[in-house]
């Protein structure tokens, strides 16, 4: 009987690893052509469309590398030319008791990005919301998602797969990525943000 629900156990441990596998190799490989690191490689768009992140680690309370990162990404982006507006997406009340989005235009505009072409999204609570208000709220249907590498790639697959938006169009430039012991949470948890990504578009 123990060996009968031993191999139950790593019978159903084996098929989630193949799951978690699967389901990152289909975003990887299908999101490839669409998320750059070089900024030479972004075609211009209106609009770029930053994704929320508080500015301070929830873990440390220090510097918050993913947001300070991704501040830097917009800028370079706007004085190359690549975009005209930024849509910043995120959190108005997370759970640090800031607003994402109050926070991450404060900071463009201190890095040069004129305050004029900043619209806020306060209701970017996650990925999947955050893209359905650009497109459906905003009106917005061609953009550049701006994120680190991990979360691009899910952005953009959850993107292209969203009606009303111009799939040719949604591209993801890169920030820059944390390398800290920290960071390493993060990317092991976007690893199952994969699997819900396709749960989330079989129950749209």
């Amino acid at each position: 009987m123990k060996k009968m629900i031993l191999k139950i156990l790593l019978g159903g441990i084996i098929a989630v690893v193949l799951l978690v596998l699967v389901c990152n190799y289909i975003v990887v490989w299908s999101t490839s052509d669409a998320v750059h690191d070089n900024v030479d490689d972004i075609k211009h768009e209106t609009w770029g469309m930053l994704l929320g992140t508080p500015p301070k680690s929830r873990y440390t309370g220090r510097v918050n590398y993913f947001y300070k990162y991704r501040i830097e990404a917009v800028a370079k982006l706007y004085k190359a030319g690549k975009i005209d507006s930024v849509l910043v997406s995120g959190d108005e009340h997370s759970l640090d008791g800031i607003n994402e989005a109050i926070a991450m235009r404060n900071s463009l505009v201190a890095r040069g990005v004129p305050i004029g072409i900043i619209k806020l999204d306060g209701k970017g609570f996650r990925t999947q919301a955050s893209i359905d208000n650009t497109v459906n709220k905003f009106g917005i249907k061609s953009f550049i998602i701006i994120s680190q590498k991990f979360h691009n790639e899910r952005a953009v697959y959850l993107a292209r797969h969203m009606k009303g938006v111009e799939v040719e169009r949604v591209q993801g430039y890169n920030a820059r990525s944390p390398h800290g012991k920290l960071s390493m949470i993060t990317y092991a948890r976007e690893y199952l943000a994969r699997v819900k990504l396709f749960l989330d578009l079989l129950l749209q």
